[in-house]
């Protein structure tokens, strides 16, 4: 019923660039799909249990800065071990910067929930990330506290992860991973403390409905990767097959 409506608005009300605001181009038109271009990145990367990266699967259309290089190989002691799982597959799929982190900061702060249709159109624009989020059974949006919910109304990170479920036909559960603590954000926070700040944050829920599935860990920022790898950590208790993380944007 919902997609009906969405459908049913989309058709009287048509829908508009996210970037630009043009309108009958659908969520992100021709000119701003070429602009973002420019910062994609649907950069992959397998990590070992204590977080080291083995292989780097870039494929960019640019090169990659000099910063996110450097963190990219210094993004080895973030947790001390995911205990089961040996191999986490990340992909990141644009960098922060420029026109894409002052989207995010619409996005997440000023109350333009809507920006999640362009977000997920930029997403599944490459055929690259299509396949990663099939390749799983479930995506499971990073969860935020119920007061932050309660100030912001949404959960940028759902609303997305929603969306590429319903698009790529796998599922997407909220009810299985809780925030426990309304912690300090994480963005005020130097690596140590982010480390810090994320412990004993998450609490895996319903652990039946993931067990012996590929868990996909869906967040919008990726800095120092405290935020998911908590998250990962968390849902191995459910034994699952496999945990991958996708991410809109790395800084």
């Amino acid at each position: 019923m919902m997609q009906f409506l969405e459908k049913l608005l989309e058709f009287i009300f048509l829908p508009s660039c996210g970037v630009c605001g043009k309108i009958g181009e659908g969520y992100l038109c021709e000119k701003c799909e070429k602009e973002i271009e420019k910062y994609r990145l649907n950069h992959t990367l397998n990590y070992s249990k204590n977080n080291i990266i083995l292989r780097d699967n870039s494929n960019t259309k640019n090169n990659i800065s000099d910063k996110n290089k450097a963190s990219n190989m210094n993004d080895t002691n973030i947790n001390q071990s995911v205990s089961s799982i040996d191999l986490i597959k990340k992909m990141h799929i644009l960098e922060y910067k420029d026109i894409v982190r002052k989207l995010i900061i619409q996005y997440k702060f000023n109350d333009k929930s809507y920006l999640y249709k362009t977000f997920v159109k930029i997403i599944l624009s490459d055929k690259k990330a299509f396949d990663f989020i099939k390749s799983y059974d479930i995506i499971i949006p990073v969860p935020i506290h119920k007061r932050r919910y309660k100030t912001r109304g949404y959960n940028q990170s759902e609303l997305i992860s929603k969306e590429l479920a319903h698009m790529c036909q796998v599922k997407c559960y909220t009810d299985v991973l809780s925030k426990m603590v309304n912690n300090q954000v994480q963005s005020t926070l130097n690596k140590n403390e982010r480390l810090e700040n994320v412990k004993d944050v998450y609490k895996l829920i319903k652990p039946e409905k993931i067990n012996n599935k590929n868990v996909l860990i869906f967040d919008d920022i990726y800095t120092t990767g405290s935020t998911v790898m908590s998250c990962a950590k968390e849902l191995e208790k459910a034994h699952v097959e496999k945990i991958g993380i996708l991410t809109l944007a790395k800084d």
